[in-house]
């Protein structure tokens, strides 16, 4: 049992570590979701879209690390 704790541990730190990302991934995943309970998307478009978004969530996240370290 300890390994599990040990590994939720680990989940969590990820997931907060940097919450920035952490909440745009789920507003992501909440548009496309609200978007397809709305009947304006079909699944394929919905998944182009969710991977559109969190390839451009990623993509802030690596830029806004990226300019942090310059100004060390």
């Amino acid at each position: 049992m300890n390994i599990f704790g040990d590994v939720l541990k680990e989940l969590g730190k990820m997931f907060v570590a940097d919450l920035r990302l952490t909440l745009a991934t789920l507003l992501s995943v909440l548009l496309v979701a609200l978007l397809m309970h709305q009947g304006w998307v079909d699944a394929t478009i919905a998944g182009l879209l969710l991977t559109l978004l969190c390839i451009a969530v990623l993509a802030e996240a690596v830029l806004r690390e990226v300019k942090q370290r310059k100004h060390r």
